[in-house]
């Protein structure tokens, strides 16, 4: 399953795929003309519970904290 998101998108892997049990994604951009100021991507994932929100700070994996606690989400970038 491919998806293509764009800024601010998001997606519901219950709702699209439910019996999937892995997940790799990746970034991926079209080269452009640059004013010659530095740009960047981000990913991050929130684990989030039955009610939609976040478990807790540490389940909200980024750069900084690259792995969820139960180590399922790994941040490789």
């Amino acid at each position: 399953m491919a998806v293509s998101l764009v800024k601010g998108g998001n997606v519901s892997l219950t709702k699209e795929a439910p019996s999937m049990n892995v997940a790799l994604v990746g970034l991926g951009w079209d080269a452009r003309v640059t004013d010659g100021q530095a740009f960047d991507l981000d990913a991050s994932v929130f684990l989030v519970g039955e009610n939609g929100k976040v478990l807790s700070d540490s389940h909200f994996v980024f750069y900084n904290n690259t792995t969820s606690p139960d180590g399922a989400v790994q941040h490789q970038g």
